[in-house]
């Protein structure tokens, strides 16, 4: 091949692969170890602290009258695929690769997927079907700051024997944090919802009020 040919060859692939948006996509998400969010969930307030990074794995622990409660593993900060709750250790079984697929998030991506979650405590299992859906942007505020976000439908449908249900969890995602910032959820015709009310960068300054004050009652994530 000619040297001029080889040169159009080579800055064509550079094109090609510029234009990808899954190439553009970071190798790792952007979460950093000790970012920290207070939440209110129905008048209660908690706080999540990211503990972690590994890999595309984004750990948050959440805490609730200054004692941990729940910790989740996501998927880039978005979809939680293990972790533990009430006591008992959780893994979802899925080829988690179909995830990428929808980085970077963009109206429109969509992505589905069939797998089981297993309760490794009781040694048992559940089926479920997921959809994730981007359905739209917007701009949220938080008394730290306005934080740019995704919206994103996400529906599971869970199967044990005859048994099925489904429930829709609309998130609030914030791709440069890679955390959900507010959770709205529809299962077995009751809503559920929580929202972060600020964001806490690792080295900067925390609020008492927001961090030691707690208020009686059970909170769940």
């Amino acid at each position: 091949m000619p040297v001029i040919s080889r040169l159009f060859a080579a800055l064509a692939l550079i094109f090609l692969v510029a234009c990808d948006p899954v190439a553009r996509a970071p190798e790792t998400p952007t979460a950093i170890v000790g970012t920290r969010a207070v939440i209110q969930r129905h008048g209660q307030e908690l706080y999540a602290e990211v503990t972690g990074v590994n890999g595309k794995l984004v750990t948050t622990e959440y805490y609730w009258q200054d004692e941990r409660v729940v910790i989740h593993n996501y998927y880039r900060g978005l979809y939680n695929v293990s972790g533990t709750e009430f006591g008992y250790q959780y893994e979802a079984d899925f080829d988690y690769s179909v995830l990428e697929k929808l980085f970077p998030l963009a109206v429109g991506k969509e992505v589905s997927f069939s797998g089981n979650t297993k309760n490794i405590n009781r040694g048992s299992a559940i089926d479920f079907w997921a959809n994730i859906h981007v359905i739209g942007e917007k701009t949220i505020s938080l008394s730290s700051g306005d934080r740019k976000v995704f919206v994103v439908d996400i529906v599971t449908e869970y199967t044990k024997g005859n048994n099925s249900k489904r429930k829709t969890n609309t998130v609030y995602y914030d791709p440069e944090l890679s955390m959900v910032l507010k959770s709205v959820i529809h299962e077995d015709g009751y809503q559920s919802y929580w929202r972060v009310v600020t964001v806490e960068r690792p080295g900067n300054a925390r609020t008492p009020s927001a961090i030691q004050q707690r208020r009686a009652g059970t909170v769940m994530i």
